[in-house]
């Protein structure tokens, strides 16, 4: 039976591996869409997912998970 702390620990861990897949994907759709327009809306999203990725990690710091 895992701990509450390690249930936080494997889903801040999940949450991180899903915004970078996230902003990846985002990222790759970007370069391949050719209207102006939803290559700002999907680099907006993209940069989203890595500012969520970016506090998933801080977070993590601080409560020393790695």
């Amino acid at each position: 039976m895992l701990t509450d702390q390690e249930i936080m620990n494997n889903a801040l861990k999940e949450m991180l591996f899903l915004e970078d897949m996230t902003a990846q994907k985002y990222a790759q759709m970007s370069q391949q869409i050719t209207v102006p327009n939803l290559q700002k809306m999907l680099n907006g999203m993209e940069m989203a997912a890595r500012n969520n990725f970016k506090s998933i990690s801080q977070k993590m710091t601080e409560m020393a998970i790695v």
